[in-house]
């Protein structure tokens, strides 16, 4: 329910601010990395009820959109992972329903650590026909566009 609170408030602020900016106010950036082990694909089931995600977030003041990656990977998951591949750039007007925002997919693979959930929902493993009809926002499209090889630009 506290991740609930928190996305619905972060919505309402970023739209606040794009009123009195006349809407000339940058989209937030956000990653996510895609992560493929046996088939299955590493995933959060999100806390806030909105579906499976692949593990991600926004980028903060002070680090690089690849820092960001790394940091939310393992907060959320535990792992220790590194980025092997570009799956796309995602910045369709209506990705997220919270706010406006562009995310940059990566592929990637773990180097170690021990998995565990985070506030932001539970880690686990799904093959992809498990899960579609199940993902927020365009984790769904990322997660395609990675099994088929293509690299997203839109």
């Amino acid at each position: 329910m506290k991740e609930k609170i928190k996305c619905w408030l972060a919505g309402l602020i970023f739209r606040i601010i794009a009123l009195f900016t006349l809407g000339q106010i940058s989209p937030l950036l956000g990653a996510g990395i895609i992560i493929e082990q046996d088939g299955k694909i590493l995933l959060i089931d999100r806390s806030d009820g909105l579906g499976y995600t692949v593990p991600g977030g926004i980028v903060r003041y002070r680090e690089t959109v690849e820092q960001c990656v790394l940091r939310e990977a393992h907060e959320e998951t535990g792992y220790s992972v590194k980025i092997t591949g570009l799956v796309g750039v995602y910045s369709r007007l209506d990705r997220d329903p919270r706010f406006r925002a562009v995310a940059i997919a990566y592929k990637g693979s773990i180097i170690d650590g021990s998995p565990h959930g985070s506030g932001e929902g539970e880690l686990c493993w799904h093959a992809p026909e498990e899960v579609f009809g199940h993902m927020a926002f365009d984790c769904e499209e990322m997660l395609k566009d990675y099994l088929s090889g293509q690299q997203r630009f839109s």
